[in-house]
């Protein structure tokens, strides 16, 4: 009787150990940033992450407004995951270019963004997959590892250029005769040339581009 109590003593301590770590886990690797930010005053923004999911849509408007979660990508065996509570999104101005950023390494992130169109935006990623729908502004990318998917909103270009190391590139929806595609045995190069002023550069490390106009 003695031995059997003492192993139901041993299982109820080990799932409070459980579910006391199960919930340190949780409220430390998790958190959510939601911003409001005026940019009346503002030609550009310069977006950079290191190890992020994005989703930008643009609007005619003059507040870009951000829905940030952020996890750490500690692993099940850990004893404890990376505390996300210290990570902050950082804002700065120079001149008239806005910069949002978040370089933590161990941190995944998941960006929702409401963007206002008149806004030309530069993006460095270091691994991610990106999605930008209705852009009709000038577009230069960096991205690591990962996948870009721009939508353009019947807005016409200079030069589209689109350029993978390790995958593929397509641009689509444009007259056939100003598209070139250039592919090697690894790497991608695609290029639109067109009567508009704007402009797109996307490059990409290992991954793959897909630029299309609706």
């Amino acid at each position: 009787m003695r031995n059997s109590n003492a192993g139901k003593v041993a299982i109820f301590s080990t799932l409070a150990v459980s579910l006391l770590f199960g919930t340190s886990l949780s409220a430390e690797s998790y958190k959510k940033i939601s911003r409001t930010i005026d940019v009346a005053a503002h030609g550009s923004v310069q977006i950079e992450a290191s190890v992020a999911e994005m989703e930008i849509e643009f609007y005619d408007g003059d507040e870009i407004e951000l829905e940030i979660e952020l996890e750490s990508n500690g692993h099940w065996f850990a004893w404890r995951r990376g505390d996300v509570d210290h990570v902050e999104l950082e804002v700065r101005t120079t001149e008239n270019k806005l910069f949002l950023g978040i370089v933590e390494q161990k941190v995944e992130q998941h960006w929702r963004v409401k963007m206002p169109s008149k806004l030309a935006i530069g993006i460095d990623v270091g691994v991610g997959d990106i999605e930008l729908e209705g852009l009709s502004n000038n577009l230069a990318m960096e991205l690591g590892v990962g996948s870009v998917r721009v939508e353009i909103d019947d807005t016409d270009y200079a030069v589209i250029h689109a350029s993978v190391g390790v995958g593929d590139t397509a641009i689509k929806g444009f007259s056939g005769e100003h598209v070139d595609n250039e592919r090697t045995f690894m790497s991608s190069d695609s290029y639109y040339y067109g009567d508009g002023e704007l402009e797109i550069d996307i490059e990409v490390g290992v991954g793959d581009v897909e630029v299309r106009s609706r």
